[in-house]
C-alpha cells in the first residue's frame, strides 16, 4: 500500500470518525431526552415514523447513486457526464416515492397526527434522497470532511433545538418538526459542498439514458432494497404486531448497538472508493486493505459483544432509566450480532467494489427474506425478544455466505 494512499485513508477516516463520535453523542442525547420525557411509547411512535418512511423509500434511488459513486471513483472525469442524468432520474424517483408514501399512509391504522408527521417526514426525505447523490460524489473523490460537517450541524441542531422543543412542549409533533428542519439544513449543505466537484448542476430528463443507467445499476438497487427490508422490517413489524411500548423497548436496546456501528461505516466509506479504483490495476494492495480491515473489524466486533453482554444492565439504566429495564435481555441478545454486522459491511463493500454486486444482491435478498420470515414467526410468539433473535440469526447467515463469496473472489 502506497504512503499517499495510507495518508488519504487515515485523513478521511479521521474526519468521519470525528463526525461520527460527535454526531452519535448528540443523536443519543436526543434519544435519551425523548425516552425520559415520553417513555417507551413515545420512543416507539418516533421510531415507527422514521423507520416506516425509510422502509418505503424503496423507489428513491434504484441503485443509481451507488453505481454513480463507483464509476466516478474509477474515473473522475465521468462525474460531468453522469451527474445530469442521475439527478434527473433521482428527481422523478423522489416524486414517485413520495406519492407511494402518501397513498400507503392514508390506510394505516394510526391516529391522524401520526399520519401527518409521516407525510411531512416523507416530504423532507425527497430532498434527502437527492442530497445523497452529492454525498456519493464527495466520497468518489475521496473527500469526507464536508459530509462530516453536515452531519455535525444537523445533530447539533437536533440536540439543542430539538431538545429544547421537546423539553418545553413534552409532545412528539413539535419535536419531529424541529428535527425535519435540521435534516433540511443538512441536505442543503450536502448539495452546496458536493457541487464543488462539478462545473455545472443541471438535471437532464432523458428517459432513454435512464433505461441504460438502470440496466447497470439495478443490482445495487436490489441490494439497497433488501437492506431496507432487512434493517427496517423488525421495527415496523414489531410496532404493527405488538404496539408502541415493545417497539420503544426494542429501539432503546438497538440504539445502544448502533453506537458501535460507526466503526464499519468509517472503514467502508474510506476504503470502498480505493478498492474500486485499485481492483483494475493493483490487486495486491486491495487484498492488503481487505485483510487489515477484516482484522480490525473482527477484533473490535468481538470486544463489543463482550462489553455489551457484561454492561447491558448498567447501560440501559444509565442511558434510558428503569422504565426500559426489559431492554437488558434484548441488548444482550443483539450484542451477538455485532461481529456479523461489522463483517457484512466490509464484505458487501468488497463485492460491490470488485464487480460482484450480483453475488452480493443474491446474498442480501436471501437473508432479507429470511429476516422477514423469522421476524414474523418470532415476534408473533416472543415479541421484541423474537425480533432480536431474528437479527442475530440473519446477520450470522449473511456472514457465512459473504465469507465464502469473498474467498472465491480471492482465489480467482
Amino acid at each position: 500500500m502506497t504512503e499517499s494512499l495510507k495518508l488519504r485513508l487515515i485523513k478521511n477516516a479521521g474526519w468521519l470518525f470525528g463526525a461520527e463520535v460527535i454526531s452519535k453523542l448528540l443523536a443519543y442525547g436526543v434519544i435519551v431526552i425523548l425516552s425520559r420525557t415520553l417513555g417507551p411509547e413515545g420512543l416507539g411512535q418516533y421510531s415507527f415514523i422514521f423507520y416506516y418512511v425509510g422502509l418505503l423509500g424503496i423507489f428513491s434511488d434504484l441503485g443509481v447513486g451507488y453505481y454513480f459513486m463507483r464509476e466516478v471513483a474509477r474515473d473522475r472525469s465521468k462525474a460531468e457526464e453522469l451527474l445530469p442524468d442521475v439527478l434527473g432520474l433521482k428527481i422523478v424517483l423522489a416524486l414517485i416515492n413520495f406519492g407511494v408514501i402518501v397513498a400507503l399512509t392514508l390506510s394505516l391504522p394510526k391516529p391522524g397526527w401520526v399520519k401527518l408527521l409521516i407525510v411531512l417526514a416523507g416530504a423532507e426525505a425527497m430532498l434527502g434522497w437527492l442530497s445523497l447523490v452529492f454525498v456519493r460524489l464527495m466520497y468518489a473523490n475521496e473527500v469526507t470532511k464536508y459530509e462530516a460537517l453536515a452531519r455535525v450541524v444537523e445533530r447539533t441542531w437536533a440536540f439543542f433545538v430539538g431538545g429544547i422543543v421537546l423539553w418545553s412542549y413534552h409532545s412528539l409533533s413539535p419535536f419531529i418538526i424541529a428535527l425535519l428542519i435540521g435534516y433540511t439544513m443538512r441536505e442543503v449543505l450536502r448539495i452546496k459542498w458536493g457541487s464543488q466537484f462539478v462545473d455545472e448542476i443541471k438535471p437532464r430528463l432523458k428517459p432513454d439514458v435512464w433505461v441504460s443507467l438502470l440496466k447497470k445499476s439495478y443490482p445495487f438497487w436490489l441490494i439497497g432494497l433488501f437492506a431496507l427490508i432487512y434493517y427496517r422490517t423488525d421495527m415496523v413489524m414489531l410496532n404493527l404486531m405488538r404496539g408502541d411500548y415493545e417497539t420503544g423497548i426494542y429501539r432503546a436496546a438497538y440504539t445502544l448497538i448502533e453506537v458501535v456501528l460507526f466503526v464499519p461505516n468509517i472503514v467502508v466509506s474510506t476504503t470502498m472508493p480505493s478498492m474500486a479504483r485499485l481492483w483494475q490495476g493493483d490487486r495486491e494492495t486491495i487484498n492488503i486493505l481487505l485483510k487489515k480491515s477484516f482484522q480490525v473489524l473482527t477484533g473490535v466486533g468481538i470486544l463489543g459483544t463482550a462489553g455489551y453482554f457484561i454492561l447491558a444492565g448498567k447501560g440501559i439504566i444509565i442511558v434510558f432509566g428503569e422504565r426500559f429495564l426489559p431492554g437488558v435481555t434484548l441488548l444482550r441478545i443483539l450484542a451477538f450480532a455485532i461481529p456479523f454486522m461489522f463483517l457484512n459491511s466490509l464484505f458487501g463493500s468488497f463485492l460491490n467494489a470488485t464487480g460482484r454486486e450480483l453475488t452480493f444482491t443474491k446474498i442480501t435478498g436471501f437473508t432479507a427474506l429470511l429476516n422477514v420470515l423469522l421476524n414474523y414467526f418470532l415476534i408473533l410468539n416472543y415479541g421484541a425478544s423474537g425480533a432480536a433473535v431474528a437479527t442475530v440469526v440473519s446477520q450470522g447467515v449473511a456472514s457465512v455466505l459473504n465469507t465464502f463469496s469473498v474467498a472465491r473472489v480471492d482465489n480467482e
